[in-house]
C-alpha cells in the first residue's frame, strides 16, 4: 500500500475525521469497524 500523510485534529468530543477521498480509497463506509495502531513513543 502506497504511505499515505494525512494529519488531522482531534475535536473536543475526541473524534478524528477521515478525509472522503481516504475513506473511499480504503473501502471504510459508515459503521465500519476501524482498528487504530500506534508506533513509536510520540
Amino acid at each position: 500500500m502506497k504511505a499515505t500523510g494525512v494529519t488531522r485534529k482531534v475535536d473536543e468530543l475526541g473524534r478524528i475525521v477521515i478525509p472522503k477521498e481516504l475513506r473511499n480509497t480504503l473501502g471504510i463506509k459508515e459503521k465500519s469497524p476501524l482498528e487504530i495502531f500506534v508506533e513509536g513513543e510520540d
